[in-house]
């Protein structure tokens, strides 16, 4: 197998991983969007936040990703984007700050969460919805402008009749130029690639790790070690102390698993993918090097589909509007009308057909009752 060949076969795996992160991606921030839209309850300020990863999630999916599939599935064919330096800076720009936005996000959830649990009392700490209607365009904007740079300096380039969008950085005084040891000039860095990569590697990945790695830690042991009011009551019963323990376990679980994720899925990508750029990692062939960054780029991208799932179906709230949105889909009741049409009806006596004129007549009969008694 030559190395096109092994390079073809790898991409045909990557596009379909990438299909099914759109698969998942698309239906659910799409549903988590819905809800939020069809009901107003819950648009409160932590799952405004949500809604702002799945608004996120949803561009990166449906602007990015069907074009990365094609360039997957036709490495040796001319992009179907068309050959303009404008578009190929937008599908550049689009993602990277798609992902940076989803960092700023989930760091002010860890925040928010935070202060909520260890500082419950202290209603000016928490996020009010004037905060986050100011935070939503600010985390947008602070997004593109990071990657306003690098976007200007994508250009095209024609390797064997196909376009490739690469980035071209600009020289100045400031390169730094590695020589070796005896002094001969071997290559030289671009400040402006240092600079890009200085500013974005701490704030979409370090400060957020440390940030989450922190405050996560803090509530999981405030959690764990830390008993409530009612925990200190001896007349509680044993069967709500077991369940507030099986709480406590779930959201330890659930803080846990989404500061793993989030630095299992980003650290590959941000330090190996540095190291290529600046040429301290060389792998060869150069299809080989494809193949280890597109895979490191799909692993980034992941987040796109996990995140709903553990900010949104974990989200109680969310996902019973999102299984009332389901079930009108189907024609069926919502939860809460379905549940109430039960309990009217199977608590019926014979020859009562109607559960609510039932009821009614009921609650009719013991008003006249009690006036009786009174008199």
């Amino acid at each position: 197998m030559t190395n096109t060949d092994r390079r073809d076969s790898a991409y045909v795996v990557i596009g379909a991983f990438y299909i099914i992160i759109m698969i998942i991606s698309i239906p659910a921030n799409v549903l988590i969007l819905a809800a939020m839209a069809i009901n107003k309850k819950l648009q409160t300020p932590t799952n405004l936040l949500v809604c702002n990863l799945s608004l996120a999630g949803l561009a990166i999916a449906v602007l990015r990703m069907p074009f990365k599939i094609y360039e997957l599935f036709n490495p040796a064919q001319p992009l179907v984007l068309p050959d303009s330096v404008e578009m190929c800076r937008f599908q550049q720009i689009l993602p990277a700050a798609s992902v940076l936005c989803i960092s700023i996000t989930l760091t002010t959830i860890c925040v928010d969460r935070f202060l909520a649990i260890m500082y419950p009392m202290k209603q000016h700490l928490k996020m009010t919805r004037i905060r986050i209607y100011f935070f939503l365009p600010l985390s947008w904007c602070i997004s593109f402008a990071c990657f306003a740079g690098y976007a200007s300096a994508m250009q095209l380039f024609d390797i064997n009749g196909s376009s490739l969008c690469a980035p071209s950085y600009p020289s100045s005084p400031a390169d730094v130029n590695i020589t070796d040891s005896d002094g001969n000039y071997v290559r030289s860095i671009k400040a402006s690639k240092i600079v890009l990569w200085g500013l974005f590697i701490p704030i979409a990945f370090l400060i957020p790790s440390i940030i989450m790695t922190a405050l996560y830690a803090i509530i999981v042991r405030h959690l764990w070690y830390v008993k409530g009011p009612g925990d200190e009551m001896k007349t509680i019963e044993m069967k709500e102390t077991v369940r507030r323990r099986i709480q406590k376990q779930r959201v330890i679980k659930l803080l846990i698993v989404c500061c793993l994720i989030f630095i299992l899925t980003n650290f590959p990508y941000y330090i190996i993918f540095m190291l290529i750029d600046f040429r301290f990692l060389n792998i060869s062939p150069r299809e080989d090097a494809l193949i280890v960054t597109n895979s490191l780029i799909v692993i980034n991208l992941s987040a796109v589909a996990y995140n709903p799932i553990i900010y949104g179906y974990f989200n109680r709230s969310i996902k019973k509007a999102v299984n009332n949105i389901l079930l009108r889909i189907q024609g069926k009741s919502p939860i809460e009308e379905h549940d109430m049409a039960r309990t009217f009806t199977t608590r019926v006596p014979n020859g009562h057909t109607n559960g609510i004129k039932h009821l009614k007549s009921t609650i009719h009969h013991m008003s006249n009752n009690t006036l009786s008694n009174r008199k």
